[in-house]
């Protein structure tokens, strides 16, 4: 006697029965055919966990088959699908189903809260997790693009290096100025105190006074030169040059000395006083006035601090 295929179908799925939360599990797969485990899941209203522990139960009790998903064209792995199996030979040779135990004690564990085991995890992992792929161009785009990101990036550091050292000059100049403008100051008061000092020691024919007048003049004038002196910048063209390339040769210093001392006959030096004049090291210009006395060609008048003076001719 020939009978309708979906009524067969539809006898068979009706005498499959499980028993709890597989119930909901398998009527959500007969429902919804070749579907993964997620959505069976969502549609019976258990966790993904219990409807793979169903699931795995109906395929070892023939009445659920698992299909492999593959990979898309972009090669992003696809999830398995599963299918109920309604079919008559899922019967037994007196045309009574077998009572599906199987699916009945897979949920069991689901039903009293435990949790589920490590190769459900993996299992659930398998299906649904993409696998990182790249493909050249992918790679290629990225390289560009991070190549194209760098390039800004430094330009963006340069450009920040040069304002920011351009700044520093520019603060560092204007800090230059203020020192000279207050060092020169500071040395033409004194100047002026000394030059007024030494006029009032000539109108009173105090002749001491006035000698120690020219000598604060002297060491004044030189403290103004070389303080206005700070504002000339020093540009060299390499390490330790000067601008034009190559260090100055180191002048004579005694001849300059005796020049100084013979030019005021009458005055008394210190070697301080004498160096602020010509620019050069106290200390230099006291092993020259050392020396010049050896030679004769300087008299030591005082000590504490030593003072001295040009050698007076011996007809004087």
């Amino acid at each position: 006697m020939t009978t309708n295929t979906t009524a067969e179908k539809d006898d068979a799925s009706a005498e499959f029965r499980p028993e709890g939360t597989a119930a909901k599990v398998w009527e959500a797969l007969t429902a919804t055919p070749a579907v993964s485990v997620t959505m069976i899941a969502e549609a019976a209203g258990v966790s993904r966990p219990t409807a793979t522990k169903a699931l795995t139960a109906f395929a070892e009790a023939g009445r659920a088959i698992r299909t492999p998903g593959g990979r898309s064209e972009e090669g992003r792995a696809l999830p398995d699908t599963w299918s109920p199996i309604l079919a008559d030979d899922a019967r037994d040779q007196d045309g009574d189903v077998p009572p599906d135990t199987t699916a009945d004690a897979a949920v069991t564990a689901d039903e009293s809260n435990e949790p589920p085991t490590a190769p459900e995890a993996s299992d659930a992992t398998t299906e649904d997790a993409p696998a990182p792929t790249m493909s050249l161009t992918d790679a290629m785009r990225i390289l560009e693009q991070e190549a194209d990101r760098r390039a800004a990036a430094e330009a963006e550091l340069a450009r920040a290096q040069a304002e920011e050292e351009a700044r520093r000059q520019q603060a560092a100049e204007t800090l230059t100025k203020a020192r000279m403008i207050e060092d020169t100051r500071r040395a033409l008061t004194d100047l002026l105190n000394a030059v007024t000092t030494a006029y009032a020691a000539l109108l009173s024919d105090d002749d001491t006074a006035f000698s120690t007048g020219l000598e604060a003049i002297y060491s004044g004038t030189a403290d103004v030169r070389k303080a206005t002196r700070t504002t000339q910048p020093k540009t060299t063209t390499g390490w330790g040059s000067s601008r034009d390339g190559d260090r100055s040769a180191p002048r004579p210093l005694r001849p300059d000395v005796v020049a100084h001392l013979t030019k005021y006959p009458d005055l008394t030096f210190t070697a301080n006083e004498i160096a602020k004049v010509l620019g050069r090291s106290s200390g230099a210009v006291a092993n020259a006035l050392d020396t010049l006395a050896r030679n004769g060609e300087a008299e030591l008048v005082s000590e504490r601090p030593n003072r001295f003076r040009a050698t007076k001719p011996q007809n004087a």
